[in-house]
């Protein structure tokens, strides 16, 4: 009698809730806004540093150019983890759907409802994807928005 192979199941996706999905909309409109006061603020101090270079705010114009670079870099480590698993989770479902048709009653019912399923997961981890890499940029430019704002 041949032995059969067991494979690993895959691990247990958190599926993302109404709530995470409307979390980084928030985010998104809120780093929008940040943007538009951080750029508010500093538009002023660029026009002043062009007219008058003896006094212009050198540190807050070198901070301008250094924070981006940082903010990205950060995103970007934070998104590949997310990246990974949006991958492995592609591979484990077209391996699976490659295999050829099911057995069954209804086939092409079970392959739908796999595809079904298998968006599901991709937009979930999507999600938390995107939040990922998204948190960091939006710390940054909130931290921004807080300090150049002024207090009224």
């Amino acid at each position: 009698m041949p032995r059969t192979r067991k494979t690993s199941r895959p691990a247990r996706l958190k599926p993302a809730a109404a709530s995470d999905t409307f979390a980084l909309a928030t985010a998104g409109a809120e780093l929008t806004l940040a943007a538009l006061r951080v750029v508010n603020a500093r538009t002023p101090m660029i026009a002043k540093a062009m007219s008058d270079p003896m006094r212009g705010d050198y540190v807050e114009l070198t901070r301008m150019v250094s924070e981006k670079p940082v903010a990205f870099a950060k995103s970007a480590a934070a998104g590949g983890p997310g990246l990974l698993a949006m991958a492995q989770e592609s591979n484990r479902y077209f391996s699976q759907a490659w295999r050829g048709p099911g057995v069954g009653l209804n086939p092409g019912l079970a392959a739908s409802m796999n595809a079904m399923a298998f968006w599901g997961r991709m937009m979930s981890l999507g999600v938390a994807w995107q939040s990922a890499m998204l948190a960091p940029v939006h710390a940054e430019a909130t931290a921004n928005a807080r300090r150049l704002t002024p207090k009224t």
